[in-house]
């Protein structure tokens, strides 16, 4: 099937689709001194409840993309925007920390279903040659919300509160919802998830292999992003003001990072950016601890750290695609569980380590998580490469 102009702008529903799941998970962050006050509760709590918001993602993520293996994606995609709008709404009224905590967890299979169905999504509307670019470009919405989203979390949250900051995002769901409706074709179907398929899964070991990257680079970014605005408090004293400016130097540089990446994806391939991307972020963490007393150097840091933060999903996402693509439903979505198991492990590392410790060390933590992910993308591109040659000879 050869994609056609005409088509390209129904792609634009999914990557705003894709802008307000950002930002609901965006915000969390972004209020973390915020909610921490408001709800007299720790850091640690408040990186609870991204925890629970990851793992519930990522033990659900699977199971999902298979019972729903049958819904016409139209259905399926906006029905979940829908959900993750209407339960951002209730989050925004709940009474207190514990039902904040269930809400989230509901709001989480919104999201579950959305990323990765997005992403296979955008593999049926286009011609193969130019799906690496179109994923991409599905998942700058992801980058757009990281300059709006953590933003907008933490200077909406000093300013207005955290209720009603959560209650916008709901709102924005529920138009881009109505967006997706509008603009994605009836009639896409993803081939289903039996249970051959998940066994041709699992048989395949560089593919495994190439998911585990996603789940190890997670951990490393999030130990440390996770507390990014209390890092920022403790490191140079910043105000709330002056952590919505970083969050949004950070979202910038994603933007681009995701923009170059995808541009990029196609020619020198998927790995290859992705090795870049993730050498950025690590570069940036080891340095981090430079960054004490100095907004210059925590400002250079950032715009380093993003340039690569999401860059790195995209180029995952289309590197599995490429692997096998009639295992891509079931791959895209395991992947999206291992995005999100790397951010509730790395929240909840985080959060035992600022308990214990303090955020002076945090860095050191995030970067050897970083540094592993390379080393396997590195392997797992390998293993590929031999199993190719090997059905190539056995040919």
């Amino acid at each position: 099937m050869q994609s056609t102009p005409a088509r390209q702008p129904r792609l634009w529903s999914l990557t705003l689709g894709n802008f307000a799941i950002g930002t609901g998970v965006m915000v969390v962050p972004g209020m973390l001194n915020e909610l921490g006050s408001a709800l007299a509760i720790t850091p640690a709590q408040v990186g609870l409840l991204i925890s629970a918001f990851a793992m519930t993602i990522c033990i659900g993520g699977p199971f999902l993309a298979s019972l729903t293996s049958a819904i016409d994606r139209r259905k399926l995609l906006a029905g979940s925007l829908a959900l993750y709008a209407l339960m951002h709404l209730a989050s925004s009224l709940v009474p207190g920390f514990d039902s904040l905590l269930a809400a989230r967890m509901i709001t989480a299979i919104g999201a579950a279903l959305f990323t990765a169905q997005a992403a296979a999504t955008a593999g049926l509307m286009v011609a193969p040659e130019v799906r690496g670019k179109a994923i991409g470009m599905i998942f700058l919405g992801w980058s757009i919300a990281a300059v709006v989203g953590a933003p907008l979390g933490a200077w909406l949250g000093a300013h207005l509160g955290w209720r009603p900051t959560l209650a916008l995002v709901g709102v924005l769901s529920a138009l881009f919802a109505a967006a997706v409706w509008i603009q994605i074709p009836a009639g896409l179907f993803v081939a289903p998830m039996d249970r051959a398929a998940w066994r041709a899964l699992f048989a395949n070991r560089p593919l495994l292999l190439t998911i585990s990257v996603t789940a190890i680079q997670a951990l490393g970014m999030f130990t440390v992003f996770s507390y990014m605005a209390l890092l920022l408090k403790d490191f140079i004293g910043a105000t709330p003001g002056v952590i919505s400016l970083v969050f949004l130097c950070f979202g910038l540089t994603g933007v681009l990072g995701n923009v170059l990446g995808a541009r990029f994806m196609d020619r020198i391939g998927p790995t290859r950016v992705g090795v870049i991307a993730m050498s950025c972020m690590l570069a940036a963490i080891l340095m981090w601890p430079l960054a004490r007393g100095s907004v210059a150097t925590v400002v250079a840091l950032v715009l380093l750290w993003g340039m690569g933060c999401f860059a790195v999903n995209g180029a995952q996402q289309v590197r599995l695609v490429a692997m096998a693509p009639a295992l891509a439903s079931a791959s895209v979505s395991l992947n999206s569980s291992a995005i999100y198991l790397g951010q509730a492990a790395g929240a909840f590392l985080g959060g035992v380590i600022v308990t214990a410790e303090g955020s002076a060390r945090l860095s050191y933590y995030g970067a050897a998580p970083m540094a592993a992910a390379i080393l396997v993308s590195l392997h797992a591109a390998g293993m590929a490469q031999r199993q190719r040659q090997g059905a190539a000879g056995a040919a």
